[in-house]
């Protein structure tokens, strides 16, 4: 599997320019899945989140190849710099006209292109044709995203979410069943409604009624801000863990339970081998579900946590790893 050539590597990185520690973990894996096919090659990255300039266009035209970092970037609001997560134009399309995607999302159920008016559903539909490569199968993350890209004309194969890669059977199979005296939990700072907000708080309660130390980790900033909407009592036995990836990743190796919101903080500690629930509040993990079987339960649902909790759980979860060879294929 391994290239010979020693080659240049763009890479459009989701993780540069935002304080959602989530990117650093799905691009953790992106790297470490391109570094296994590209083990002589030099990587250069520029980022999804800010306007490409002359440097950045000089690089790419001394590139191999161009790969897109798996996140929920892709949309059917109208791409444009002066869009959140996507800052690509038409002229960016222009240059950039060939790369390819890793473990691609569709950001939600509601932005639809067909609900754009036709000039903007044209322009859209152009914008993807032009700047995704159509030599290449691109990687998406789930069914959903890949057909919303059949009907853009984009040739994909559902790979589940490239942080998923490693979670091999022999690997999910020395997970813990029983419930640990310590859980991380997570909590969203986006998309906030008062069930949401009641949710939050029966989750925390129930993980304060179960476990000897309970720790909250700050993916982003604005969670601890959250958390001064959400009345709980016996909050001060909660452990604030800062939004640093390092400090997150030295608990998860401790051996814990993962309850939480932040989907990527899931996947990182089933990476590190934890019994691991995540609380659905979008359709990212409801869809990664539908196809892997993720450990999911959805917010509405939060009273069954504490059934959850004090019941044996596997973590069976089914990688395509078939899909995930042929897509790694492509560039022998």
């Amino acid at each position: 599997m391994e290239n010979k050539s020693t080659d240049r590597i763009i890479l459009l990185d989701t993780s540069i320019g935002t304080e959602n520690s989530g990117d650093l973990i799905i691009m953790d894996a992106v790297r470490k899945q391109l570094r296994s096919v590209f083990s002589r090659d030099f990587f250069v990255s520029f980022p999804t989140h800010d306007t490409l300039g002359k440097s950045a266009y000089a690089w790419h035209k001394q590139s191999k190849f161009t790969f897109l970092g798996g996140t929920n970037l892709l949309s059917g609001r109208f791409i444009g710099r002066n869009t959140a997560q996507w800052k690509m134009g038409f002229r960016d399309a222009g240059e950039f006209n060939d790369v390819i995607g890793i473990a691609l999302g569709w950001q939600s159920y509601n932005d639809n292109i067909g609900k754009l008016r036709v000039p903007r559903q044209l322009l859209q539909k152009y914008f993807y044709s032009k700047i995704f490569s159509n030599s290449f199968l691109h990687s998406v993350r789930d069914s959903y995203t890949q057909k919303k890209l059949l009907k853009l004309g984009i040739n994909s194969i559902n790979t589940s979410c490239v942080t998923m890669w490693e979670l091999t059977e022999d690997h999910l199979s020395k997970i813990k069943r029983q419930k640990s005296d310590t859980v991380v939990l997570t909590i969203t700072d986006y998309h906030l409604s008062q069930d949401r907000l009641d949710s939050y708080r029966k989750m925390i309660e129930i993980a304060l009624t179960n476990y000897s130390f309970v720790y909250l980790w700050l993916q982003s900033p604005n969670d601890y801000s959250l958390l001064s909407n959400i009345d709980i009592e016996g909050f001060e036995k909660i452990r604030i863990l800062p939004p640093d990836l390092r400090r997150y990743d030295s608990i998860l190796e401790k051996g814990v339970d993962y309850i939480g919101t932040r989907l990527h903080a899931g996947i990182r500690s089933l990476q590190k081998g934890n019994r691991t629930l995540i609380i659905e509040v979008d359709n990212r993990a409801t869809e990664i579900a539908k196809d892997t079987n993720l450990p999911t339960l959805n917010y509405k649902n939060i009273d069954q946590l504490d059934d959850w909790i004090n019941h044996d759980q596997i973590m069976d979860i089914h990688i395509p790893f078939d899909r995930i060879a042929e897509w790694k294929a492509q560039f022998e």
